[in-house]
């Protein structure tokens, strides 16, 4: 079996999944890259190529990124990023649409709009091949997507962004980029409740380094400040939620205010589970997490009364790195391997 690459293109992450088999198994190999697109959307082919290191193999490609404000509209976006794609990945190169299909480029080009923010389904679609009744959880650094899947095939109720905004399925919030005056007004301190501000001086990835539930190397965005990464650099921004500094109000309530907003968190995306799950509750499903914020999407899965399995254990043949962090890449790749061999990869 040649290489297959799955490509998820972002507005702030671009992630990439190559698969090969080896012997028994077809091995994952993932990467992420930070990559803001506003900043330099004319450098994204740039970009791809330097994460194709010259590699050969074919190639399947979603993506978020197209609804950047460095476009006037989603379908300058999807047309611009389709562009980088040919120019940066030569050999076969295939764009999965909302309807569960690869697709080849220059038809999505003249149907940008059904190629436009699908990755959540190319994750759902292989979930669906290992569990027949499931929800997929995929929080990441910015959105949480929540996919019903019934007798194997996704049955989502909306399709685009905003259709799954409506009806839960989509959740502005993720684990590192999301502003924490999007969550409370008022957060606890010195025994009362404190307004907040909703400058940009801090961010969640702060709360979940000042909690131990990211390690510094994932917080992969940004800092506010442009300062480091550390817990103390993530208390010295959490800080200033409430127009304060670490010097004045101290680690501890800095903790609690910590403590407080990722609870907040945690209820807003179990409030869009039970919204999800009160459409058709005749088989409760397994939760199936994925994502940098994995943690995030177990507590509220577990909230919502859901038993929950790890994705990789659902796949025992697909081996390599932690590839549930960049889950539809590694599920394009698989999605276009099976379709070019003819035989599925995943039994």
């Amino acid at each position: 079996m040649a290489d297959y690459f799955g490509w998820d293109i972002g507005g702030v992450h671009l992630k990439s999944a190559r698969l090969t088999a080896t012997g028994g198994s077809v091995s994952i190999e993932t990467r992420i890259d930070p990559f803001e697109i506003w900043k330099d959307p004319a450098g994204l082919a740039g970009r791809l190529r330097g994460m194709l290191a010259g590699r050969a193999g074919a190639h399947a490609v979603t993506m978020t990124a197209e609804l950047s404000d460095a476009w006037s509209s989603r379908v300058e976006g999807v047309r611009a990023i389709l562009g980088a794609c040919r120019e940066a990945l030569p050999g076969p190169l295939r764009v999965f649409d909302l309807r569960g299909r690869l697709v080849p480029l220059d038809q999505a080009r003249e149907r940008p709009l059904d190629v436009a923010a699908a990755n959540w389904l190319a994750t759902a679609t292989l979930v669906g091949r290992a569990v027949p009744d499931a929800l997929l959880l995929d929080v990441g650094s910015t959105t949480t997507d929540i996919v019903p899947i019934r007798a194997g095939i996704p049955c989502p109720a909306g399709r685009t962004d905003t259709e799954r905004l409506v009806a839960g399925e989509l959740v502005y919030t993720g684990c590192l980029r999301t502003p924490p005056a999007s969550l409370a007004e008022f957060v606890p301190l010195a025994g009362g409740w404190c307004r907040v501000s909703s400058e940009y001086f801090t961010i969640m990835g702060d709360v979940n380094r000042i909690l131990g539930t990211i390690a510094e190397r994932d917080y992969t965005v940004a800092t506010p400040d442009g300062r480091g990464r550390s817990r103390e650099d993530a208390m010295t921004r959490l800080a200033r939620l409430v127009c304060a500094d670490l010097g004045t109000i101290g680690a501890a309530a800095i903790e609690t205010i910590a403590r407080f907003l990722a609870e907040r968190q945690v209820e807003q995306v179990t409030q869009a589970i039970v919204q999800v799950l009160s459409r058709d509750r005749r088989t409760v499903p397994v939760a199936v997490p994925a994502g940098a914020g994995v943690f995030l999407a177990e507590t509220a899965a577990r909230r919502a009364g859901l038993e929950k399995t790890a994705l990789p254990d659902l796949f025992p043949r697909l081996t390599g790195d932690d590839w549930i962090r960049a889950a539809p890449a590694a599920a394009l790749g698989v999605l276009l391997a099976e379709e070019i061999e003819g035989s599925r990869f995943t039994a």
